[in-house]
């Protein structure tokens, strides 16, 4: 399975099984793949080269020409490494002839002077029948140290013989595992496993038990056809579930790989990687034995069904640069619909471009088959569950992962508020039993959110190890010997006086109502002490709120800032003052959009105060839940917010439809508090300019509310005046 990562993301020191290996050539390297015959010593089931044939050979000749031609053009962009790729049909049945091609390649490129005569790899990856074939082992003591070469053992005897089968239908795994020795006294033990509906109850036993063989690394993934049945996901989520379990049980975790679990899946996309794509057609160029040039050996007539092979020039004429344009621009944002665009865990989720060819209704490169997406969504269920008890049972963290949506538990009346919003009055005596949190947790897990506890004074809700939990709790419940994993403390004015038992926080969540705003500054000033971030919550402001007083008290916590950053040359954070320093877009609230709330009660709300304010339910975890206009609640239906760079803006929905009735539109004091933090955050970047690099230059706006930005305000479109 071809992996897409981002360039600083490398292997990680602390685990091994949920990394992603480093490609040779840091994945720049690019690819010449001679399709050496189109014969086999084998019929595997699986195998998408389903029009094999034993008169197909490629002549050296024909080899020697594509070589030419990729040297002496100048039309083609080279990188500066190459891999020579070899394959079948099973390549191991012409060793000669591969042989042969490499001391072409390697001659021609010495006379040339170019970087590929010692910046190459030969790759080859083969079934082992024949491994130990005299003229094998010659060609591999030749190329020692330049060589890759993969046998393909699929696991236990009985999972690779129900698949990897002799042409008169015996099993192939005796013949194959009398060849695994030598073949690891040669080469590191990497493997590539492939799994079918009929053999997923042998994924965890098939795994281990190449483990055990000696081989380390365990490349798997499963077919992209459309052969899966109902409940195959089910079995396939289990079954890596298990063997999550054998791992951690065993503490194997840094020991091996198995590229079923990585760090990176199960988040969205972003926009880096809508530009990038699954695999490396367009990377890469395959000659087939009748000498013509494919984006890559899926696009070969034998591993098509529906469509003619997509041919893009030939060893006499060269490359039809037209044709091969079309892989350039074959990008995810382009070759995705909107559901896998728009897939909250969409990173992972491979295919290949040539099956995509071979499956689309029209001949076309951008249309992506779907056929695994049920199996995606049980890998990555089970990715979060090997996470989680690594986290919990190793105290090992998963790296760089951030979920995109997130479920609030409010787990009693007296929950921690989180938001700009806080509950007046009680609505009940009603604590959410622990039957009911689990209940929960199964609906989270299934539908990919991050469970986010918010805790009271009083609840017993304690930590699930199988599932990655944020839990907020009141700072008075806060001792160093917490047993929470992920927390953070919420501090209320009236609360500053525990701030002393804490240590150093990572963050912390300061809410103050309008009538405090005169001790903000003092509030910041003492937690600043105690953390790296406050997150400022003033609660229930109205139009009367004092933005003089604001604005003074902010003045004082940016003078706070700079004494820190000029004792240590480390800028603290307050957030409303110094995420618009580091931020380029809106990231207000989520609430019915990538956030939902699931009450005492067991049914789910848009957000913690539609519950507490007797709004109605949108669904339950038995049945999910439907969001009527759920559009407004998306960032591209806030006309206000369209033109307006006040990104840290909390534009708290629930204020919205309070105060304006629409959910997406702003009520004009919000706007105002948004602006007063702006105007702050450029005094703090013009104190700090030239000294720390910030990802925008703050414009600083003359007006108080950006309904002056909507085109037309000053037209006759509305009666509506600004207030000021």
């Amino acid at each position: 399975m071809n992996t897409i990562i981002k360039e600083e993301q490398k292997m990680n020191e602390n685990y091994r099984i949920g990394s992603v290996q480093p490609e040779w050539g840091k994945g720049r390297a690019q690819t010449l793949t001679f399709v050496v015959t189109e014969d086999c010593n084998l019929r595997c089931k699986y195998c998408y080269i389903t029009h094999k044939s034993n008169g197909k050979v490629l002549k050296l000749k024909t080899a020697k020409k594509f070589i030419d031609y990729i040297l002496e053009t100048d039309s083609i962009n080279k990188s500066d490494a190459v891999i020579l790729d070899f394959i079948g049909g099973e390549p191991f049945l012409e060793p000669k002839l591969i042989e042969d091609i490499c001391d072409y390649f390697k001659i021609k490129t010495y006379l040339k002077g170019i970087s590929w005569y010692w910046n190459y790899r030969i790759n080859i990856s083969t079934n082992g029948v024949n491994y130990s074939d005299e003229k094998v082992q010659h060609f591999i003591g030749k190329n020692k140290g330049k060589l890759s070469v993969g046998i393909t053992l699929d696991g236990t005897k009985k999972k690779h013989d129900l698949q990897r089968v002799f042409p008169d239908g015996t099993g192939s795994y005796d013949a194959i595992h009398n060849n695994i020795e030598l073949w690891l006294s040669q080469f590191y033990g990497s493997t590539k496993v492939t799994f079918s509906s009929e053999d997923l109850k042998y994924l965890k036993e098939s795994v281990v038990h190449l483990w055990n063989e000696g081989i380390e690394e365990v490349n798997a993934n499963v077919v992209y056809e459309n052969v899966w049945q109902p409940g195959d996901d089910k079995i396939f989520e289990m079954e890596l579930k298990k063997l999550a379990d054998y791992i951690l049980d065993n503490n194997l975790y840094n020991k091996y790989q198995c590229t079923l679990f990585a760090d990176y899946i199960g988040q969205p996309y972003d926009e880096e990687m809508l530009t990038q794509t699954s695999c490396g057609a367009g990377k890469m160029l395959a000659l087939s034995p009748g000498g013509k040039i494919y984006p890559c050996m899926r696009y070969y007539d034998y591993s098509l069904n529906h469509k003619p092979g997509y041919v893009i020039g030939n060893v006499d004429e060269g490359i039809d640069f037209e044709k091969s344009r079309v892989f350039m621009l074959l990008m995810y944002k382009y070759q995705c619909d909107s559901e896998c665009l728009n897939c909250p865990i969409a990173q992972g989720c491979e295919f290949c471009q040539g099956f995509n060819y071979d499956e689309a209704v029209t001949d076309t490169n951008f249309q992506r088959a779907k056929y695994i997406c049920k199996m995606h969504k049980a890998r990555v269920r089970a990715n979060n569950y090997y996470f989680a008890k690594l986290y919990h049972e190793k105290n090992i963290r998963r790296f760089g992962f951030k979920w995109q949506k997130e479920m609030l538990f409010v787990l009693s009346e007296d929950s921690v508020s989180i938001c700009t919003e806080r509950k007046v009055e009680k609505r009940m005596n009603c604590d959410m039993s622990e039957e009911t949190v689990k209940k929960g947790l199964i609906y989270a897990q299934e539908n990919f959110y991050k469970p986010i506890f918010l805790h009271s004074l009083n609840d017993t809700i304690g930590e699930y190890n199988d599932v990655e939990i944020m839990h907020y709790i009141p700072i008075e419940r806060y001792n160093e010997e917490i047993s929470y994993f992920d927390y953070r403390v919420v501090i209320s004015i009236d609360s500053l006086e525990y701030v002393n038992r804490l240590s150093n926080q990572d963050v912390v969540i300061l809410n103050l109502l309008p009538e405090e705003i005169n001790r903000l500054a003092d509030a910041i000033k003492c937690l600043l002490m105690k953390t790296d971030r406050i997150q400022i919550n003033i609660q229930n402001y109205t139009s009367d709120f004092d933005f003089e007083q604001y604005e003074e008290q902010l003045n004082q916590c940016i003078d706070s800032l700079i004494k820190i950053y000029e004792k240590t040359g480390k800028i603290k954070e307050i957030s409303n003052i110094t995420d618009l320093l580091f931020i380029d877009k809106h990231e207000g609230c989520n609430a019915g959009n990538n956030s939902i709330t699931y009450a005492p009660d067991g049914k789910l709300y848009i957000c913690p105060m539609y519950y507490f304010d007797r709004e109605k339910a949108v669904g339950d975890i038995e049945n999910g839940y439907q969001i009527l206009n759920e559009q407004l609640f998306t960032e591209e239906y806030m006309p206000l917010c369209e033109n307006c760079k006040a990104f840290q803006c909390e534009n708290c929905k629930y204020m919205n439809k309070i105060f304006t009735k629409e959910v997406n539109i702003s009520p004009s004091f919000q706007c105002k508090k948004a602006f007063v933090e702006m105007k702050i955050s450029k005094k703090l970047q013009q104190k700090l300019e030239g000294k720390i690099n910030f990802l925008q230059d703050i414009e600083q706006y003359e007006i108080s509310d950006p309904i002056c930005l909507v085109k037309g305000y000053d037209k006759d479109l509305s009666y509506y005046r600004n207030g000021e």
